[in-house]
């Protein structure tokens, strides 16, 4: 009996229908393992708004300044004490209850400002529309000037890094606040405008910055910065990105009973192309524009996934 066992173990090992059994085990792990990813993903994203909300509140029931809140009051928000004791008037005062407007599109650019923003602001002056520039450390007399442009126009000009140089910047909080207090700064001397909001490279979680980012995210809103993510990505940062599929990647991510935050980049050609018939488009269908303050409502998001070129 043992033998046969044996002879009918050793048959069936290495047969066709051993690898047809390996083939539908591969098949099932590929098939199951998305989903279970999506699941453990989908709690994890809950606690982690659950957190920031949290956080939110907290600053904004004090009804002061962040950098005048008691340190033991933030004990269980930040684990080091440090940073915190960093650059003392990195601060400003957060707004609430937030602002949420439903069928409207706030156009955010980010990575300028470059050779296509006068071109945007154009665009944008043309059809009254009030948008949102993320910028990076240029300091170039050209560059400033498209700054001071921006802001005299009325759109929002805000902090998305100086460096944008992933590797560097989400090293540490620590690291993340010397780039964040560069681009702070400049945007302060070359307008004479403070921030309150910013954008993360790469959105608010990243795969540069997941070590850090509740820290992290902990630390600019107890300094009472907002920080906005998206919720419609005109996907221009990808190589195989054209003006129409720009276009397309925007009319069919806005939704009528939200508000949009729609990513682009000030760099994109294919952006600046696809910009003014996506107006239009969305003229036409009744949508709004706006800028955005730290009055809106933010779309915060946890795990992002960067797009082939970074945000």
């Amino acid at each position: 009996m043992k033998e046969k066992t044996g002879i009918k173990y050793e048959a069936y090992f290495g047969s066709v229908r051993f690898f047809r059994h390996v083939i539908c085990l591969c098949f099932f792990l590929i098939v199951i393992t998305p989903y279970l990813s999506m699941t453990v993903l989908f709690y994890q994203n809950k606690l982690l708004r659950s957190e920031i909300t949290s956080l939110r509140s907290r600053s904004f029931d004090k009804g002061v300044s962040p950098d005048k809140t008691p340190a033991s009051e933030n004990s269980n928000i930040v684990s080091s004490p440090e940073y915190q004791k960093k650059y003392p008037d990195l601060y400003c005062t957060p707004r609430t209850p937030f602002v949420k407007k439903e069928k409207t599109v706030y156009l955010t650019f980010d990575d300028g400002p470059s050779r296509h923003t006068e071109k945007i602001l154009r665009i944008l002056r043309k059809y009254n529309i009030k948008a949102t520039f993320f910028a990076v450390g240029k300091n170039d007399p050209k560059s400033k000037k498209f700054m001071r442009r921006i802001v005299e126009e009325g759109h929002t000009l805000a902090p998305h890094s100086y460096t944008h140089a992933y590797n560097k910047i989400y090293t540490s909080v620590d690291s993340f606040l010397d780039d964040f207090k560069k681009i702070n700064d400049l945007i302060y001397e070359t307008t004479g405008v403070r921030p309150n909001i910013l954008r993360f490279p790469g959105g608010t979680v990243n795969v540069y910055n997941r070590r850090i980012f509740r820290e992290l995210s902990a630390e600019m809103l107890r300094r009472g910065y907002t920080f906005y993510d998206w919720d419609v990505s005109a996907a221009d940062a990808t190589k195989s990105a054209t003006a129409d599929s720009v276009m397309k990647s925007i009319i069919y991510g806005v939704h009528e009973n939200r508000r949009n935050i729609v990513l682009m980049h000030d760099t994109s050609e294919k952006t600046l192309k696809a910009l003014e018939k996506t107006i239009i488009y969305l003229k036409n269908k009744g949508f709004a524009f706006d800028r955005l303050t730290n009055e809106v409502e933010p779309v915060t998001f946890y795990y992002n996934y960067l797009e082939k070129g970074g945000v």
